[in-house]
């Protein structure tokens, strides 16, 4: 090659380097850094925090304390000269920043605690706000950390506040607020309940709580195109042997459709955790993350991924979960980016409102996979503010755990049955109350729903000239919707107690003092006005002590509302789950595969007749034999995929007995000899030794049922019902 053409390829080889370069690089219009305290400018990587002195025309505080250390600095990168200085706040102080672009913006702020005159920043308490968004509240620390929040700025000014807490005071070691990219916080998102799209992420603050980097080390912000930290994943797995790093870093593409190098850095994508599957083509699992979070938020989730493992296309397909939520079923990378093997992709969704401090991600195989493998490159989860506009919690570091007392003596494989055979026992007994009112020609239901939103009836109080009247004594009313509305601070979502599938569940109080449960109809719900009608002309007709009371409804404007007395101690799922009464849940992702499922791994094991395998092991030792046995039939009859096969609820309540009695022991004789598999034939047995008391007759159950079950058993009331639908 001649001089002349060499020259030629080398400029062409600059101007595609300027080029990469230039595509990989963003320069924010708006750029504010602030080295807090400092007299000086600090330089940062490539980056230049001014002094305090040339952002003091930015600065409204009712007086100047500049802060400084000679302690050794608490980092080993770059940025650790922005922790020798801080600017203290006596008072309320307000950082005004000019905004050129109107777009979502970055708020990092940097915390260092020292002691400098009077002023022990360990003890410091305060919050931070923007003019719109409540960024931090009673906030302290007592460790270096950095708070990274992005705001939607519509004016052209951000005000960046910072308030003491009572007699404390506040304090700052650097402040940035920058411009984020355009588009790099999409409006819409996948949600995982309702199943749909989640619409409206524009106008939400955000906090970055977690970012991680997937299969490979910890990537500081001088490696980062946004001047981001991503921390390595290890310390979040749930069991570690499961997994496995990989790297393939140049085989990372960015492609039309797909992620840019401003969505996260080629070292994120090109490193991975993948099933550690390697060396069994059986394997049957998923790869978990646990991340600590607060509750009673939700969560944009933005998973990263890029197939660096696979050879060739359609062959890796795996399934996303956040919790128990699928995220992403049957995931095939390459349909995304039309047929790019190892082209960089991400996925958001959007969270329900969490009721933990914890957030389980995983990932595992799906069936249509030709080896079992699934991957994760890199994970951002960033918290969404509420319905006051406020991303205060209490901090995830600092979150403490009360001691539970362990109530022990419960086996797993039956704790799913057993709140199935609640459930069915209490359709049981309303069926049976309707058929008993309707031989008799008699009605209990309430007033026929309104179709078109027409006038209410009230239960009295300000809505109506009638007299107030107790909801102790009167069932049969429609609430007004203004009356909903007071009651639950027009359906704050700061009261939200519950999400289901028929939509969300508010926290109320009528303007008589009493509290309720208000559960509000989702328009899209898979529930329609048929479920609705139903629920009501049902639970209006049943009340016991162990059921939540229906009071009323609302079905104005189109909408369908329930109340309900409301239970201080929480729903029965919050006790059964969490902090384990049950050992486990009955669908768990985080676990190997086969385990996932509690009914299919527990039918698997009684088919091999080794069922005591699986116990809790706090259980261990202490169930009798032939107790678990029976059980474990009731279990297995009740599981039958047909109807026809299942037991009744009357044999599966004498079954149950007959259980306890075994682990009691007050059964005389050999238990074999009582026992069998064909559940139905049980029932006379039971009897005979169950002892109820027949003072308490069928015509008494009949009283009870129409009124008020409160004093009664529910044992009892099965029985009664049993003996009395056999005549």
């Amino acid at each position: 090659m001649g001089c002349r053409g060499l020259h030629l390829l080398i400029w062409v080889l600059s101007i595609l380097c300027v080029a990469c370069f230039c595509c990989c690089q963003f320069t924010p219009q708006d750029n504010y850094l602030i080295n807090c305290g400092s007299p000086t400018n600090a330089t940062v990587g490539n980056r230049v925090f001014v002094s305090d002195n040339s952002a003091s025309k930015l600065l409204s505080t009712p007086q100047n304390v500049l802060a400084s250390t000679s302690s050794k600095p608490v980092t080993s990168s770059s940025d650790s000269v922005l922790y020798q200085t801080a600017r203290v706040f006596t008072g309320s102080s307000k950082y005004t920043f000019s905004i050129s672009q109107s777009d979502r913006h970055w708020i990092r702020l940097y915390f260092y605690p020292f002691v400098y005159d009077k002023y022990d920043m360990s003890k410091a308490k305060f919050s931070v706000s923007s003019a719109n968004h409540a960024l931090l509240s009673d906030f302290s620390v007592n460790s270096s950390v950095v708070k990274e929040f992005s705001v939607n700025v519509t004016s052209s000014t951000l005000d960046v506040t910072f308030s003491p807490s009572g007699d404390s005071f506040a304090f700052v070691n650097a402040l940035e607020v920058i411009s984020v990219p355009n588009k790099l916080i999409a409006d819409d998102a996948s949600s995982i309940s309702p199943t749909g799209m989640f619409q409206g992420l524009l106008w939400q603050a955000l906090e970055t709580v977690h970012r991680v980097n997937m299969g490979g080390p910890i990537i500081t912000f001088e490696n980062d195109t946004l001047w981001r930290t991503w921390v390595p994943d290890q310390s979040f797995l749930v069991e570690k042997n499961l997994a496995k790093s990989v790297s393939n870093i140049p085989a990372v593409k960015y492609v039309e459709g797909g992620a840019t190098p401003l969505t996260a850095p080629n070292t994120v994508y090109g490193t991975a955790t993948r099933m550690n599957s390697e060396n069994d083509p059986n394997s049957n699992f998923n790869v978990t993350w646990e991340f600590k979070v607060d509750p009673g938020f939700q969560y944009l989730v933005r998973f990263h991924f890029c197939d660096i493992v696979s050879l060739k296309l359609d062959q890796l397909y795996f399934n996303v979960f956040i919790d128990s939520w699928i995220a992403a079923k049957d995931l095939d990378l390459s349909a995304y980016l039309f047929n790019t093997l190892a082209g960089a992709y991400f996925k958001d969704v959007v969270t329900v409102k969490t009721v933990s401090n914890k957030i389980r991600i995983s990932v595992g195989p799906s069936n249509l996979g030709l080896y079992p493998n699934a991957i994760l490159n890199g994970l951002e989860i960033m918290k969404m503010n509420n319905s006051q506009g406020s991303l205060s919690g209490p901090s995830a570091g600092n979150t403490s755990s009360s001691s539970k007392i362990n109530v022990g003596m419960i086996v797993g494989v039956v704790i799913g049955v057993s709140v199935a055979a609640v459930l069915a026992g209490i359709l049981f007994i309303i069926c049976w109350r309707r058929r008993k009112l309707a031989a008799q020609g008699l009605s209990k239901t309430w007033i026929p729903l309104s179709t078109n939103g027409g006038n209410s009836h009230t239960m009295g109080s300000k809505y109506s000239n009638g007299t107030t009247t107790s909801i102790q004594s009167n069932l049969g009313y429609r609430f007004p919707f203004v009356a909903i509305q007071e009651a639950t601070n027009n359906f704050d979502e700061n009261w939200v107690i519950g999400i289901g599938g028929f939509g969300k569940v508010y926290k109320g109080e009528l303007n008589d003092g009493t509290k309720v449960a208000v559960k509000r109809g989702n328009p899209r719900s898979q529930q329609g006005l048929a479920e609705f009608q139903t629920e009501i002309e049902m639970l209006s007709q049943f009340r016991h002590r162990h059921l939540v009371s229906l009071i009323g409804y609302c079905d104005e404007k189109n909408e369908m509302i329930l109340i309900y007395e409301y239970m201080e101690n929480g729903t029965l799922k919050g006790h059964l789950y969490g902090s384990v009464l049950c050992a486990r849940p009955v669908i768990d992702p985080s676990l190997p595969r086969e385990m996932v499922n509690l009914a299919e791994w527990a039918m698997k094991w009684q088919k091999k007749g080794q069922l005591d395998q699986i116990i809790d092991s706090t259980l261990a030792g202490k169930i009798k034999p032939d107790s678990l046995r029976k059980f474990a039939e009731t279990a297995e009859k009740c599981l039958a995929d047909y109807g026809v096969d299942r037991p009744s609820m009357g044999d599966v309540l004498w079954n149950l007995e007959y259980a306890l009695q075994l682990q009691e022991a007050v059964l005389q004789g050999d238990p074999e000899e009582n026992s069998t598999n064909v559940i139905g034939e049980l029932s006379p047995q039971v009897n005979n030794f169950n002892q109820v008391d027949n003072s308490f007759s069928a015509s008494q159950a009949d009283v009870s049922i129409a009124n008020d079950l409160s004093g009664v058993s529910m044992s009892r009331v099965f029985s009664q019902l049993v003996k009395s639908e056999g005549r």
